[in-house]
């Protein structure tokens, strides 16, 4: 009979509490439909105080059961009795500061005021509630147990989605930063893009998980969390579990644990409100601060993790390294097999060191008996081969059959959750595939007139997203190769991939500098793009346009940058272009036929250069004046093509018409000006009878020559490809007056400069090597000749193969210089020989110097043979 009235006692303190505690929840809520202006500690109790009296109704009814002992009951009445008094406390605070439908507005917000000012009070009755019911929490979630349990083992349970991979690599270098910020702060954050790879060492806590890719899938993993740990009410299906999961992990005498909030992505599941009438309301309030408890966060949006974790210090989970790529590829490939190290990194390096990659490559390997060469040659074919490996998925019983492992399309819900949260972004994104992957700068993304802000806001979702990074310098971002393909074959499966090819060209048409020597840094640093992108085939007609002015820039730069083959192919298709566009009198396209004929001049063919441009000359003296830059530009050219092919009279006059027209318009110091004199002066050199009358003898070139180079130097600087052209020049014009000594300087100072300028092996320097080297052999110096000639033999062997007229002419000067020295008649027959091989390349030719290249061979002959007669009769 007293167990009886014990229980009848406890049980009524409880109802008494709950009725307390009701009445306080139903005033709450309408002091928060009254009140903009809600103090933070109300907006706690609100959250909280639902959870409290579901867990006392609990706590009622298994008294009533009988599964709470009459020592229990008797310890617990004064712990309720003291809550209630604080409840009761705050139900008078709560009538003291709720405004009545009849205040007036006035009276409204002075007891708005009153309530922030009650604020303290309410969290110092919060926090006496929150010791109250410490001693409760236990009953409300440990189960239901025979009466005279007391203490209840705790259960251990790990609800990691799959299991631990035995083919894990550990990378020591991020959980030493996951297990300090852990100790520290009890929750951690890690940030990369999807397969990257990652796996939380088991611990001696409750491994729980949530899937936080929608509030859906938040809702359905915290029920089965509540089902996992049989908690009071999960069974039912009308249960609050959101609101039961809280506060089990509020609750320390459950255990510790660790909560895994796995695929947090979007920032707005942040924000979004959880289905819970009287619990957490936000993902934010689900998960409480406790010394017992640890969170962890996979996102691909850093900022996620910032939110959920600690601001500063997201831990970003780069790429593999090699050795940790090659472990893991090697974990998965059959054991049996004998693999070799170059092989295996070569792969994973074309796999930009991500698991997820490297996982599915060697699935497919084992699964088709395929060798590690055979895949990478797979791979490196491009395109739909490329494309069909990254789709394919593999596999893996630890996950299931509905866990989808294709790398495309794991990386595609990146894409599609970037493309819903900020256009710009993935506008940005789709453009800078587009490039070359590495070294793409700010200014080849940033739209003109673009509000810093938002151009910045892109940039940093990117990131967040590990989908781009930024160089050691800061200066250029890049993406790898394997996310660069995937967002193509995204944009292919939208249909806009030619689109933003198309994209890209007018950005580089507008972004790519002159070509000129001033320009060749920003130049040099966008052909990697120019490269990519001129690859681009059947582009929008309205893209057609800016192609033939990034092509026009880019032959220009070639040009100057003595890449003749590359210019001529480019201007050629430049023109063709400007001429569908605009017709075939439009500047664009007459200017882009000089640069052709440049090219064919500088590619040994003078004359077909000079009809070119004596075809197209009429239409320009039209469009633009018979002496304006370009006509006159055009009629130095044809000039130029003359000496080529060795017209000097013909040269001459047309140089000297062109250098006097140009002094005439644009003075003496103008650049144009000065290429004029120029190539007037290298035409006096070769041919000095041809203005003897006017100019005089080579002397005059001399004059002449050191004229240009003063006046370049004083508009250029030391070393402007212009000036280094006439100081070589000059060296030339010194040398055939055997002003050895100061031709040495000259030729030494230029090829230096030219050699920083443009590396080894460039053809105008090699050019200087030779002239360098006849000057040495006109001093008698042989050796140092020799030894010269073999090295411009060597470098034209190697960029222009045996059977190029260049290379010929080398050998001719080599063989030269070895009969001039005597020392080695076996290698003078041997050079003579291979040049009368390629008899027909000399005589086809149009290069005025052939003439001689087949006589001094078999000259060179008969000399070998006459040493050989001599050396005979001296025996």
């Amino acid at each position: 009979m007293a167990e009886a009235i014990a229980v009848i006692s406890f049980v009524s303190a409880v109802i008494s509490l709950v009725d307390a505690g009701s009445r306080v929840l139903s005033r709450l809520h309408e002091f928060s439909e009254a009140s903009q202006e809600i103090p933070e500690s109300f907006k706690h109790l609100n959250a909280q105080l639902p959870i409290v009296l579901d867990g006392l109704r609990r706590t009622e009814a298994r008294a009533k059961a009988g599964h709470v002992d009459k020592r229990t009951q008797e310890a617990l009445v004064p712990t309720i009795q003291g809550c209630q008094d604080r409840v009761a406390d705050l139900y008078d605070i709560l009538e003291d500061v709720l405004p009545s439908k009849e205040d007036s507005s006035f009276d409204r917000a002075i007891k708005a005021a009153k309530s922030l000012s009650k604020d303290k009070k309410v969290q110092k009755l919060l926090k006496d509630i929150d010791s109250y019911l410490t001693s409760l929490t236990f009953h409300n979630t440990s189960g239901d147990a025979p009466t005279g349990r007391r203490d209840v083992p705790v259960r251990r349970i790990n609800m990691t989605p799959a299991d631990r991979d035995k083919n894990f690599v550990d990378r020591p270098d991020i959980f030493r930063a996951l297990d300090v910020t852990m100790k520290e702060y009890g929750r951690a954050a890690v940030a990369g893009i999807g397969g990257v790879g990652f796996r939380e060492r088991d611990p001696s806590s409750n491994v729980l998980w949530v899937h936080a890719g929608s509030v859906s899938k938040l809702v359905q993993s915290c029920k089965d969390i509540c089902d996992k740990l049989q908690l009071p009410g999960c069974s039912d299906p009308q249960s609050d579990s959101l609101r039961i999961l809280h506060a089990w992990l509020s609750e320390e005498t459950n255990g510790s644990w660790i909560l895994v909030i796995d695929n947090a992505d979007d920032l707005n599941i942040l924000e979004k409100r959880l289905p819970s009438e009287n619990g957490p309301q936000t993902l934010l309030q689900l998960v409480p601060y406790r010394e017992h408890g640890k969170v962890l966060v996979t996102t691909r949006d850093r900022r996620v993790g910032e939110r959920l974790a600690v601001r500063g210090r997201t831990i970003i989970i780069p790429p593999m390294s090699m050795r940790e790529g090659r472990t893991l590829l090697v974990s998965y490939l059959p054991k049996e097999r004998d693999y070799e190290k170059g092989g295996l990194d070569e792969l994973v390096e074309t796999l930009d060191c991500l698991p997820l990659a490297i996982s599915q490559a060697a699935a497919y390997m084992t699964e088709n008996f395929m060798d590690v060469s055979d895949y990478i040659s797979l791979l490196e074919e491009g395109g739909d081969e490329m494309e069909a490996l990254l789709n394919e998925s593999f596999s893996d019983a630890r996950r299931g059959e509905a866990a989808d492992n294709s790398v495309l399309k794991t990386w595609k819900l990146s894409f599609d959750l970037i493309t819903h949260r900020f256009s710009r972004a993935a506008d940005m994104l789709s453009l800078m595939a587009m490039f070359d992957r590495q070294g793409v700068s700010e200014d080849l993304l940033r739209k003109e007139g673009e509000l810093k802000h938002v151009f910045s806001k892109a940039l940093a979702m990117l990131q967040n997203f590990s989908l781009i990074g930024r160089s050691t310098d800061g200066k250029n971002y890049y993406m790898h190769r394997l996310i660069q393909i995937a967002i193509r074959t995204w944009l292919q499966l939208k249909g806009t991939l030619s689109v933003w090819e198309g994209e890209a060209v007018l950005v580089l048409s507008t972004r790519f500098p002159s070509g000129d020597y001033e320009t060749w840094p920003a130049c040099e640093t966008l052909m990697p793009h120019v490269r990519v992108v001129l690859e681009y085939e059947g582009l929008p007609r309205d893209v057609l346009l800016p192609r033939a002015e990034l092509l026009h820039k880019v032959a220009w730069f070639d040009r100057r940058q003595d890449r003749w083959q590359l210019a001529y192919d480019r201007a050629e298709e430049a023109a063709a272009l400007f001429k569908l566009m605009l017709g075939p009198d439009a500047r664009q396209m007459l200017s882009s036929k000089v640069t052709l004929a440049d090219s064919l001049i500088e590619l040994e063919k003078p004359r077909e250069a000079e009809q070119l441009l004596a075809d197209i000359l009429p239409a320009m003296e039209q469009v633009y004046g018979p002496n304006h830059i370009e006509t006159l530009r055009n009629k130095g050219n044809q000039g130029w093509a003359r000496f080529r092919y060795g017209d000097f009279e013909g040269a001459d006059a047309m140089l000297l018409e062109v250098a006097a027209a140009r002094e005439k318009t644009l003075g003496f110091m103008h650049p144009s000006t000065l290429l004029a004199f120029n190539n007037l002066a290298v035409n006096i050199h070769s041919h000095p009878l041809a203005r003897l009358e006017t100019i005089g003898s080579d002397i005059e070139a001399v004059a002449l020559g050191r004229k240009v180079l003063a006046a370049r130097q004083q508009l250029f600087g030391p070393k402007h490809t212009d000036v280094l052209e006439i100081q070589g020049n000059l060296g030339d014009f010194l040398a055939d007056i055997e002003e050895f000594e100061e031709a040495e300087m000259l030729y030494s100072k230029t090829i230096s400069a030219r050699e920083e300028l443009f590396g080894p092996g460039n053809p105008l320097t090699l050019t200087l090597m030779h002239n360098l080297a006849v000057c040495y052999s006109d001093q008698g110096k042989y050796e140092e000749a020799i030894k010269i000639n073999k090295a411009v033999l060597s470098s034209r062997i190697k960029s222009l193969g045996e059977d190029h007229i260049d290379t010929l002419l080398s050998r001719s000067n080599l063989s030269t210089e070895l009969v001039n020295s005597g020392t080695d008649w076996e290698e003078v027959a041997l050079q003579a020989r291979l040049i009368l091989n390629y008899r027909d390349v000399i005589e086809k030719s149009q290069r005025p110097s052939k003439s001689s290249i087949i006589p001094a061979a078999k000259s060179h002959l008969r000399e070998v043979h006459r040493q050989h007669l001599d050396a005979q009769s001296a025996e």
